[in-house]
């Protein structure tokens, strides 16, 4: 039987000795100057089986060496299908690709200013991938052939954190529940594919596992546990500088393992704190502060902009939209942080000295720099979109039951080689749950983050394979915890070396057809069945001189790609004239806008890439019909003659390069 844990709370207690605390005590919050509050605990809580000397070091080791080898395979296929990785010029990666092209470039060029200003462009979508990419632009060239690196790197370091992870969650067999979960994960096509992407679900991935491997380190050793704590705010700080959602995910589950772990004591605090709080006093001294009141007033105006959406509002008979309130809900924030700031000055700092010195590391190093991070403008709207139901397709709507469908498929297409090697997963995973009670300090946040994820996902209207893709991690790394506890189990002991051979060489074998090809996914990857929009750009780029401007028109959705072609070849755009929402508004104003600029432009060049069929339907930029509008103008203008003109039937396009025309030359469709 296992005794109950019971809380005692002492009015007169001395400051609680922490670093005398089980290892099972997670990460205590005290208060020293006030009662305080200690746990006794009469279970005693699982200890992992030690390893030998060697093995501490030679399995992860071990693991290392493969993914490097396999790394390097992935790399080189990846380089003789490089092309194809560029099928949908509309594609993230496109977007991704830019960004950290536009960083290297500003370095490059010296533009600090401009350098910030893509720093804080990154709003959707957070910095660090760009900025390990443009680091890899920097040291190696402009090629997106090397922007890929990152992601690789991730790859490696998500095969080895898995490893990790599971060997430190498990009670007993850690290195087999570390390899299981690595051979899962080291097989999975998907993960294969976005291995060899410009994408941030590699090191998404890699990052989630690190924040869990610096809790598990946090919550298990009393040695260095401020160092440790250190480290997992900043994990968790770089995972939310990689992508919000996937940051999200892994803070619930670490709440969610504190909560189970400890949420009685955290509870005893809460209660002790909100019981010294002097409320009337407190409320009264609010309602009299005039931050306050303008807060109250922004949230007020905020929430019918949120309701009326795109429709404007009629003031004094005039049209006005707020829509959406960027600005405003910036505003919200900066007061909201400025009354913090206050509170912080008076009362904040000597607050947290009273709290644990884990917790303290994880306000210093977390919690301080997502404050100063959302002060740049825009940044928390961004975010709440990014996280809301807000982020969809105007056709996706909420469909739990769908949800689960769609990434049922998915995992079972896309994250296993086959439905054999699914099934196996599913079924250690369901034995690796059953062992939650026994799992060794912070083992819960592994399971945490599987099941709320498994459930969190499908919710949102906005279905994507990409989106398992930080989670399922979690999903192997409880297969392997289930591995290990079918063979460390009761009456195995004799035979335990031969089971968790035999157990190891059925999971290489239902994953060994995986294991010898470059994976696939959906989304990610390279797709060489599809021809290569690459195509395109290389039609004019190679016609397009060093000096001089150029104007790209287009009625194919190209622009990223453009963009980014155009930087990797000319370092900068300087010499393009960038038009992308045209010369007006859709219609008539358009049409009149191109016809001055005609008049007045200094470009030499005029490019004009033309789709041969109807592309209704089509995912595309606004770029696309406002330049359509311009073809029959471009045939009847005389400032440009068309001096080349390419094909490309596979691609359903043409592509024209048009030259400013010499005094005299007569009407361009004479000249054709």
């Amino acid at each position: 039987m296992t005794a109950k844990r019971t809380l005692h709370y002492h009015p007169a207690a001395a400051a609680p000795d922490w670093q005398a605390a089980r290892k099972g005590i997670l990460m205590p919050t005290s208060l020293y100057t006030r009662p305080r509050l200690t746990v006794a605990l009469t279970r005693r809580l699982p200890e992992a089986t030690p390893p030998c000397s060697s093995g501490a070091w030679l399995f992860p080791a071990l693991v290392s060496v493969v993914s490097l080898v396999l790394a390097s395979y992935l790399y080189t296929h990846f380089l003789c299908v490089d092309r194809t990785l560029w099928y949908n010029p509309y594609h993230d990666r496109s977007a991704h690709y830019l960004y950290g092209l536009k960083l290297a470039t500003d370095v490059q060029n010296g533009q600090v200013g401009q350098l910030l200003h893509d720093l804080n462009e990154a709003r959707i979508w957070p910095p660090l991938h760009g900025i390990a990419a443009a680091m890899v632009l920097l040291l190696g060239g402009r090629d997106y052939r090397l922007a890929v690196l990152p992601s690789l790197v991730g790859w490696i370091a998500t095969v080895l954190l898995s490893f990790l992870v599971a060997r430190r969650a498990a009670p007993r067999g850690g290195n087999l529940a570390g390899l299981v979960a690595a051979v899962f994960l080291a097989a999975s096509p998907a993960h294969r594919a976005y291995a060899t992407d410009i994408m941030l679900e590699s090191l998404g991935a890699a990052l989630s596992l690190f924040v869990l491997y610096c809790y598990l380190l946090t919550v298990q050793d009393d040695a260095g546990e401020i160092t440790k704590a250190r480290w997992l705010a900043v994990a968790l700080l770089l995972l939310f500088l990689e992508k919000y959602n996937y940051w999200l995910l892994v803070v619930l589950a670490l709440l969610a393992a504190e909560g189970y772990s400890r949420g009685r004591l955290y509870w005893g605090v809460l209660r002790a704190m909100l019981g010294r709080i002097g409320w009337r006093r407190g409320i009264a001294a609010q309602f009299r502060h005039p931050l306050t009141w303008a807060v109250v007033v922004l949230l007020l105006a905020i929430a019918p902009i949120y309701q009326c959406g795109e429709r404007p509002f009629f003031l004094l008979g005039r049209p006005l939209s707020l829509y959406p309130p960027h600005n405003l809900i910036h505003l919200t924030y900066v007061l909201l942080f400025i009354r913090l700031a206050q509170w912080w000055r008076r009362q904040g700092r000597q607050w947290t000295q009273q709290l644990d010195p884990r917790w303290q590391q994880i306000i210093l190093w977390l919690i301080r720099p997502l404050a100063l991070w959302f002060l740049l403008p825009k940044h928390p709207s961004y975010f709440l979109w990014y996280l809301s139901f807000a982020d969809r397709a105007p056709h996706q709507h909420m469909d739990l039951l769908g949800g689960f469908r769609d990434y049922a498929t998915w995992i079972v297409q896309d994250y296993h080689g086959s439905l054999v090697c699914a099934l196996v997963a599913a079924f250690l995973c369901l034995c690796g749950l059953l062992t939650w009670r026994r799992l060794r300090p912070g083992g819960t946040a592994v399971l945490a983050l599987m099941l709320l994820a498994s459930i969190l996902t499908p919710l949102h209207p906005n279905h994507k394979g990409r989106m398992l893709h930080s989670w399922v991690p979690a999903v192997w790394t409880t297969a392997g915890l289930g591995a290990a506890a079918l063979i460390y189990g009761h009456g195995t002991a004799r035979r335990r070396l031969g089971l968790a051979g035999a157990v190891l060489a059925a999971v290489g074998w239902v994953n060994y057809p995986a294991l010898n090809t470059p994976g696939h996914a959906v989304e990610g990857g390279p797709h060489t069945q599809l021809p290569s929009m690459l195509d395109v750009t290389d039609a004019y780029l190679s016609h397009i001189p060093n000096e001089g401007r150029t104007l790209l028109l287009t009625s194919l959705p190209l622009k990223p790609m453009a963009q980014w072609t155009w930087l990797e070849r000319f370092g900068s755009f300087e010499n393009l004239e960038e038009r992308w929402y045209g010369f007006g508004t859709a219609g008539m104003d358009n049409r009149r806008g191109f016809a001055d600029w005609l008049q007045t432009t200094t470009c030499d060049t005029l490019v004009f890439c033309e789709t041969t069929i109807s592309r209704e339907g089509v995912d595309s930029g606004p770029e696309c019909a406002l330049h359509a509008e311009l073809k029959d103008l471009l045939y009847d203008q005389r400032t440009f003659h068309l001096a080349g003109e390419r094909e490309l039937p596979h691609l359903a396009c043409r592509v024209q390069i048009w030259r400013r025309s010499r005094p005299g030359l007569g009407n361009v469709a004479e000249n054709r």
